[in-house]
């Protein structure tokens, strides 16, 4: 255990390298999550921390307070200052065991990448470096919560709040500590929901800025992103704005690892993430911001498929941004045209969207999706003529859209597509903007019904190989449904296109880069991990409790989306089994009547016939003018329950 100052203890598991002589001392790696290390993470634990062992470096993976086997109330948001502070403790800690070199790296995907960049920003005494997978700088419209600054329910948030109200490990007490420090704790979602606008509670001085005026981040950074993640534009931001050392790796992967993330190709990421972080845990040589490094996967065009095994391009060894990279603009015109040239008249288009409409592409910008084209019969299209030549992307495409709404609100989301000769539409890339946002974030305006608006945004990054006789699709709508929570007001779009200014055009940039950019590099193929010897998973994600599926409903005008899961593992004689189940709906002709019900329960089956349940039900309901919001827990021993827990609170909905 680690003791904090406040006397807290955290639980810490040590995967140490065998001495060569006595006294070794080894650079560190740090893990810090409120993923359980006892059980929910004990079998992926290992193949990850064993991996750095037997590379020489000390790698220790620690609870989060309130957490797994850690004692402490969990904190009151992701990424806290409780949370950095601890950090910052563990990373003093660290540096100075008798194992420890005395240099110390945080490290981790996701919530390990999230508060390792920000426990850089502090530069703490012997942090000498961080390795961040698919993590980002941006709470606001870079995370899960409100996506593209638009409210986002994932089963994100069903998971961890689930996983906050299980009791510490080993022993699983339900006792006075547990139900205060941990099941009675009010959850994070009221506070996400109630904090419906960019401001202090997303921005606590982290984002990275192009004008130097954000964060400063001086400590080298190593990190990784994939083209179906939601966190890709991460990398590209540190290769622009952070004041050190950036090597950065941005593969075709999901939300997973490079050597096994899919769709592949994959390859063996520890080699050179092993040379970058040895450069400044063992060499302590100093950061050089100059030096950034870009290792990118160009994809090639290729049809849409939810079950591609390897996706179709090219890797390229290069710098940021890329050279040669030069602009296209193309031109939105009435009639549908997408063209390098700008209309010679101006004109318009409408759209009245079906609220379920957008579910193709998935519950975030991210995973591997199906043919679009349903999706955009009702969208608003803008295609342009059959390439005559091949043209490569890689960067954030950018859109400009004249727009108008018959309502106080308004909503754009754009998605830029690669058409077919056949007709099927593989996604690219997209995002959204909510139209008050329209000049900032942190600058929120009304919008007022009918009136002529210039909106402008970036895409999430990309790469992309559009290939002769295909069409590039600008596809615009305001519902990505389950995506972005529905609108209050079904919303009539109108479009403007032509025009004498760039205001009132509606146009696409694309960054295309040199077909040949770039050095083709030699990358080692995945290696093995070691696996546990005393635990083992069963049945997860399989078999018939293994469902996602759209329901549209002709009669009742409504469309679902549907998700159900569910694992089990065993460690040792105990028996963890999970099950999960996700549900949006929306009213397709009035979008203020919106669900989204998740459930979710763990049952655990410890030694002496002793068997723990705990259930989470999370319903959010919205109308015309507000959220509603119920939260309840429940936990039972041997079939009795011992405490129901229940939250209510209703949100205005965002003036």
């Amino acid at each position: 255990e680690l003791a904090m100052a406040d006397g807290v203890a955290l639980a810490a598991t040590y995967f140490l390298p065998e001495a060569r002589e006595p006294g070794e001392r080894f650079p560190t790696l740090l893990e810090l999550l409120p993923y359980r290390k006892d059980d929910s993470f004990y079998l992926r634990d290992l193949p990850h921390h064993a991996a750095w062992a037997r590379r020489g470096f000390a790698s220790v993976k620690v609870d989060l307070r309130g957490t797994g086997g850690s004692q402490g109330r969990v904190p009151e948001r992701e990424y806290s200052e409780a949370e950095l502070d601890d950090a910052v403790e563990i990373v003093r800690q660290l540096a100075a065991r008798p194992f420890s070199n005395g240099r110390v790296a945080l490290w981790g995907i996701s919530w390990g990448g999230f508060n390792a960049y920000r426990v850089a920003l502090r530069r703490p005494p012997g942090l000498a470096a961080i390795l961040a997978v698919h993590a980002s700088d941006d709470l606001w419209r870079d995370s899960i919560d409100w996506l593209d600054g638009i409210l986002h329910l994932d089963p994100y948030h069903l998971q961890i709040h689930h996983e906050n109200a299980l009791p510490r490990t080993p022993d699983y007490p339900l006792d006075e500590a547990f139900f205060r420090d941990r099941f009675d704790v009010r959850p994070w979602l009221f506070d996400y929901l109630a904090a419906h606008s960019d401001g202090p509670f997303w921005r606590p001085g982290v984002r990275l800025d192009r004008s130097g005026g954000g964060a400063r981040l001086e400590l080298p950074v190593f990190a990784i992103g994939g083209l179906l993640d939601g966190y890709r534009d991460f990398p590209f931001r540190l290769l622009e704005r952070a004041q050190a050392n950036v090597r950065a790796e941005v593969g075709p992967w999901n939300h997973d690892w490079p050597h096994g993330g899919e769709p592949g190709p994959n390859y063996e990421w520890l080699d050179g993430a092993e040379r970058f972080l040895r450069r400044f845990l063992v060499e302590g040589a100093a950061s050089d911001p100059a030096d950034k490094s870009l290792l990118l996967f160009l994809r090639a065009g290729h049809a849409p498929g939810e079950e591609l095994p390897e996706t179709p391009g090219r890797w390229l060894e290069t710098v940021w941004p890329i050279p040669g990279t030069s602009l296209r603009r193309f031109h939105a015109s009435a009639d549908g045209a997408l063209a390098e040239a700008p209309p010679a008249r101006s004109g318009g288009r409408r759209l009245l969207a079906r609220a379920g409409s957008g579910s193709a592409a998935g519950i975030w910008w991210g995973e591997p999706t199906g043919d679009l084209s349903g999706d955009d019969g009702e969208s608003l299209v803008f295609d342009s003529a059959p390439l005559a030549r091949p043209l490569a992307v890689a960067g954030l495409p950018r859109v400009s859209v004249g727009a108008a709404f018959d309502a106080p609100e308004g909503r754009i989301v754009a998605r830029l597509e690669d058409v077919a000769p056949d007709g099927r539409v593989a996604l690219v890339t997209g995002a959204a903007l909510d139209a008050r946002e329209r000049a900032g974030s942190d600058r929120p305006s009304p919008v007022a019904p009918h009136a002529p608006l210039a909106l402008a945004f970036d895409l999430h990054a990309t790469t992309w190989t559009f290939r002769p006789g295909h069409r590039i699709r600008l596809a615009l709508s305001t519902a990505q449904f389950p995506m972005l929570w529905p609108t209050a007001h079904r919303l009539t779009l109108t479009v403007r296109t032509g025009g004498g200014d760039d205001a009132s055009r509606t146009t696409l940039e694309l960054p295309e880069i040199p077909l040949d950019a770039g050095t083709a590099p030699s990358l080692p193929p995945p290696q093995e991990r070691e696996a546990r010897s005393d635990a083992a998973y069963g049945r997860c994600g399989e078999g018939p409790e293994e469902i996602e599926r759209v329901v549209r409903d002709l009669e009742a005008g409504t469309t679902r989306y549907e998700q159900e899961t569910a694992c089990a593992w065993t460690i040792g004689e105990r028996r963890y089994r999970s099950h999960e189940q996700n549900r949006w709906q929306v009213e397709d002709d009035n979008p203020a009547n919106a669900s989204y019900s998740g459930r979710e329960s763990h049952t655990i089956d410890l030694e002496g016939g002793r068997r723990l349940r705990l259930e989470t039900t999370i319903d959010l309901t919205s109308d015309a003018t507000a959220l509603h919001l119920a939260f309840t827990r429940r936990i039972s021993e041997n079939g009795r329950l011992v405490r129901e827990r229940e939250w209510r609170e209703r949100y205005p909905r965002r003036p």
